[in-house]
C-alpha cells in the first residue's frame, strides 16, 4: 500500500479576519458566521493584523468559545504582529485547552496547520 495513500487529505483552513477594536459585540458576529463553516478537524487562521486592540471581556469570551468548541477544531494559528499578543495566545492555548500558536507569517501559519 502507498504510505501517502494513508495521510488524511490537505484540509484548507478556515479564516476568521478580527479587525479594528474587538469588543464581544464584533466577536460573536464574526464567530455565529464562522461556526457554520466548522466540521470536524477543522484548521483556523484567525487572522488579527487588522486588529487594534480588544477589550478584555473579549479575550475572555474568545478562551470560552474555543474551550467550548475544541474537540471540533483540530488547531488555531493567529495572524498577529504584536509580540505582546504571542505571549496573550500562548496564555489563551492553555487556558482554553486549544492547540493554537500564534505567528507573524500566514505561510508558516499554514505550515504549521496542516501538520497538525
Amino acid at each position: 500500500m502507498n504510505p501517502a495513500s494513508r495521510l488524511e487529505p490537505t484540509r484548507v483552513p478556515e479564516t476568521l479576519l478580527l479587525q479594528g477594536h474587538l469588543d464581544v459585540a464584533n466577536l460573536d458576529r464574526a464567530l455565529a458566521e464562522l461556526e457554520g463553516r466548522i466540521t470536524p478537524g477543522t484548521r483556523l487562521i484567525v487572522d488579527c493584523t487588522e486588529m487594534t486592540d480588544y477589550d478584555g471581556d473579549a479575550r475572555a469570551h474568545f478562551v470560552t468559545w474555543h474551550r467550548e468548541h475544541r474537540e471540533h477544531i483540530a488547531a488555531v494559528a493567529i495572524l498577529t504582529h504584536k509580540p505582546l499578543w504571542h505571549m496573550i495566545v500562548s496564555a489563551m492555548a492553555l487556558a482554553s485547552g486549544q492547540r493554537m500558536k500564534a505567528f507573524d507569517d500566514r505561510g508558516a501559519a499554514h505550515a504549521w496547520l496542516l501538520s497538525r
